[in-house]
């Protein structure tokens, strides 16, 4: 009769457990969604720049570097954000990717933590002069 009631204990104690294990493996899973996002935009981010700092010029190109990572990262809904010092060699070029992460833990909702990378990188050579891309 003793080893039934010890089975009704542990029943009880893992239906007690049993939704704090829940929800620390959804925050596991969370934390390594947010993790790959925000290396998938500092990639995007550091792409973006390399290529800029080689055709500084090139905003549509920089862009499509970054876009590019980004695709390859498995995120969509990326800004890619652009500001350059000038175009001459010696200048900065300095491309940032924000987007953001929903989260899957269900008692926050339908809640998006706001994610941002930004990488610079100083320009090779001069953009060219004459109707270059």
């Amino acid at each position: 009769m003793k080893a039934r009631k010890e089975r009704g204990q542990a029943a009880a104690e893992l239906a007690l457990l049993l939704p704090v294990l829940l929800l620390i493996l959804l925050g596991c899973i969370d934390l390594g969604r947010m993790f790959a996002s925000w290396v998938t935009l500092t990639n995007a981010a550091r792409e973006g720049a390399r290529y800029g700092s080689m055709h500084p010029a090139d905003t549509p190109g920089i862009t499509a570097a970054a876009q590019a990572e980004v695709t390859a990262g498995g995120m969509s809904g990326v800004t890619i954000g652009i500001v350059r010092s000038g175009t001459a060699a010696g200048s900065s070029v300095t491309v940032s990717a924000s987007g953001s992460v929903s989260l899957t833990t269900p008692f926050l909702g339908d809640t998006a933590v706001p994610m941002r990378a930004q990488a610079t990188m100083v320009t090779m050579n001069d953009a060219p002069t004459g109707g270059g891309s």
